[in-house]
């Protein structure tokens, strides 16, 4: 076969074998995605035109500074950024499913070029801010990205043929370009490439397809409860799938607000912030929930507003289960 007959028969088969698994061996009823499928315009188009005024994001820096002088977009705001990124990233020439590093700070410019990828139907690569320079230099190398976009502080030099973009590019494209639609992709399709720790060797690449928004679903309901009303404040930074997947995929597919904090790392602010946002969902790693118990009063606070909690990452022991719920009724 040559390479595109011998793809799509690639793809049947999973199609298939996926069809035989999630039936037959889990009894799973509920619809699968459909064949044309871009993980961008699930997350934004509809909420964009139903409900355009709604607050989609908030970015906050300052955890003392009044609501008002919060980062906000709106859903048509931000799914028109997302669209003229990807216009700027489209007149790049590049290929479809190219590798698009991403080497940011927690700003609104990581979510922006992480949806705006997908939306032109580029394969986005997350990555930490913490990483070192060989660490980024590693990845960068084995997942063969073509564009890496750097925060000013974390600028390095990328190998030749590799083009780099920075905070004025996206600036600009969101100035001068005409909102781009999203591209035609298929469920199958890739959407973005993540890499493991490393912790027992070398980090490694998992693909995500383009359908790996859907498969998040049967969540909506068994994991949040979670409602168009809903505040998700997410406690975890811009390049993790925990942030990416529950702090913005998932509140958008659903049209609630996502709340996403950049400031300085003191356990302190959490509570102020499920307060002075009325966040009625809260996601973060039991680590934190044990370090929010121990250094604050949350009886001080009014969480009137929360529903419960979320957590994931790490094993929840039933001591700081039972910790949480008798500190806060929730």
């Amino acid at each position: 076969l040559d390479g595109d007959a011998y793809h799509q028969e690639y793809i049947e088969r999973l199609k298939a074998n996926e069809r035989l698994i999630m039936q037959d061996r889990y009894g799973y009823s509920g619809e699968l995605p459909p064949a044309r499928f871009n993980l961008a315009r699930y997350c934004l188009e509809r909420a964009a035109r139903i409900t355009p005024d709604k607050v989609a994001l908030i970015v906050v820096s300052d955890a003392d500074a009044p609501v008002r002088m919060a980062e906000q977009w709106s859903y048509a705001r931000l799914n028109e950024a997302v669209r003229r990124v990807a216009a700027g990233l489209r007149q790049l020439g590049l290929e479809p499913g190219a590798r698009i590093m991403i080497r940011m700070g927690n700003t609104s410019d990581y979510a922006l070029l992480f949806f705006g990828a997908m939306a032109a139907g580029y394969v986005p690569l997350p990555s930490s801010a913490q990483l070192t320079s060989e660490e980024a230099d590693f990845l960068l190398d084995n997942s063969g990205a073509q564009v890496i976009a750097m925060s000013d502080e974390l600028v390095m030099a990328p190998p030749p043929g590799v083009i780099a973009l920075g905070p004025a590019d996206l600036v600009s494209w969101r100035a001068e370009h005409a909102p781009l639609d999203y591209a035609d992709t298929a469920a199958y399709d890739p959407a973005f490439l993540v890499y493991t720790s490393g912790t027992t060797g070398q980090p490694k690449g998992v693909l995500h397809a383009q359908r790996s928004a859907w498969g998040r679903r049967p969540m909506y309901q068994g994991w949040y409860g979670i409602r168009p009303d809903d505040v998700i404040l997410h406690a975890g930074a811009f390049n993790w799938t925990y942030t990416l997947g529950v702090g913005l995929t998932d509140p958008w597919a659903n049209g609630a607000t996502a709340v996403l904090y950049n400031g300085p790392r003191d356990v302190t602010v959490w509570p102020t912030l499920l307060e002075k946002f009325r966040a009625t969902l809260f996601a973060a790693v039991p680590g934190l929930y044990r370090q929010m118990l121990k250094y604050n009063d949350l009886r001080a606070f009014n969480l009137s507003s929360l529903r419960h909690g979320l957590t994931a990452g790490e094993a929840l022991t039933v001591a700081l289960l039972e910790q949480w719920r008798t500190t806060t009724g929730k």
